[in-house]
């Protein structure tokens, strides 16, 4: 079985982000059960100059005045240009991992993983500023359309939660039969438990307080995410029992330092690696994942959910999306309602006076995400449905 890998993600240039990691977990777990395939990701905008001025003049520079619309569209037409390119009539099956990469591809055997919603979250990713609230609706249709005419060549589908199958099963149609839910899967070796020892030399190590409550939020700098409910929360507490670390990127950043800008027990860092980030995690006592409903987007199976989940750590999330469907409230974690500052506020409370109470939480917490999130056992789930597609496609 030869297999092609396409997204315009470049997973091998940004090391990062969900999507990212997820490609190069798939890609590792094929190589290490022996099969042949080969990626293609574009080299825009990380590498190619103009391109890089092109994201720069839209996201970097609000307050210029252009078409947001215009703009990206000329970038989602060189992502056009660079798939339509490709020959890939000697692999077996195409697995694509975004609606933009398949639009311009045609390929007999096209499989597709959803990871989130092309068009609300691309809206959703937009700055709040005068000329993109103009441009958001043609952005918005833009994308759906992009959306339709690619699932409309995907002979399967794999979606990340329940909620976006029954999104594209609704939105375009696509029978159910045709669909299987496949929650993310993570590194259990890279994130796991410490000891205490273990964790107070890497408090040194990253110049953290060895005794204080730290969480962590693991999250992109933007909406749907809901980290700004968590700054909002955090400010109301300057006691030096609790440490607080963002990490990520995103245009609400420069919103979370002012919120936050009379605490001196807060840390705000850019994104990082998995191969650096996971001391974070393993360094931290709590990971809050403050996940809110925004332009109709939620979470879906969050990976930094999960990597605090394997490293043992009480993990907290909102009953939004896909974590409702991992995080069993008291069992595994903790689950709070969304766009609650007070709720986050009550948990933290409630963690740092029981924390040794949580310790069955956590362990089953570690259980859980090894049972059933391990790359391997999830890049097989994965080849078991290129075989099934592979067959239909035969007879």
């Amino acid at each position: 079985m030869k297999i092609a890998i396409l997204s315009t993600d470049n997973s091998k240039i940004i090391k990062y982000g969900g999507k990212h990691v997820h490609q190069n977990l798939l890609e590792r777990g094929l190589v290490k059960l022996g099969y042949n395939l080969k990626t293609f990701y574009p080299p825009i905008p990380n590498s190619t100059p103009k391109m890089h001025r092109i994201f720069k003049r839209i996201f970097l520079k609000p307050k210029t005045i252009f078409s947001y619309y215009e703009r990206y569209k000329e970038v989602i037409e060189q992502y056009f240009a660079f798939f339509s390119s490709l020959k890939l009539d000697c692999f077996n099956l195409s697995h694509f991992h975004d609606a933009i990469a398949l639009y311009s591809v045609n390929h007999p055997v096209s499989i597709i993983t959803l990871h989130g919603y092309l068009a609300k979250e691309t809206v959703n990713y937009m700055p709040d500023n005068y000329f993109a609230k103009m441009d958001k609706h043609k952005i918005f249709n833009f994308c759906m359309e992009v959306e339709r005419k690619a699932l409309e060549k995907a002979r399967y589908i794999i979606t990340v939660d329940t909620r976006i199958k029954k999104y594209v099963m609704q939105e375009f149609g696509f029978p159910e039969d045709r669909i299987t839910v496949m929650y993310n899967a993570i590194d259990t070796d890279l994130f796991s438990p410490i000891t205490e020892e273990e964790k107070n030399l890497l408090r040194d190590k990253l110049k953290l307080p060895k005794k204080s409550l730290i969480v962590l939020v693991p999250r992109r700098y933007v909406k749907k995410n809901g980290v700004d409910y968590a700054a909002m929360a955090f400010s109301k507490i300057k006691s030096k029992d609790y440490f607080f670390v963002f990490i990520g990127d995103g245009n609400l950043k420069l919103k979370i330092k002012e919120i936050l800008k009379d605490n001196d027990n807060a840390l705000i860092l850019n994104a990082l690696p998995n191969s650096e980030i996971h001391e974070y995690y393993k360094a931290a006592d709590v990971v809050l994942i403050p996940s809110v409903n925004s332009d109709d987007v939620e979470e879906a199976t969050s990976l930094s959910m999960l990597e605090g989940m394997a490293c043992g750590k009480v993990t907290i999330c909102t009953n939004v999306g896909g974590m409702k469907e991992i995080v069993k409230h008291m069992e595994n974690g903790l689950l709070i309602e969304q766009k609650k500052p007070e709720a986050i506020i009550e948990i933290l409370q409630y963690v740092k006076n029981n924390y040794e109470g949580l310790y069955e939480l956590r362990q089953k917490a570690r259980k859980y995400v090894t049972k059933n999130h391990s790359y391997i056992e999830h890049t097989k789930k994965t080849v078991e449905i290129y075989k099934k597609v592979l067959a239909d496609n035969r007879r």
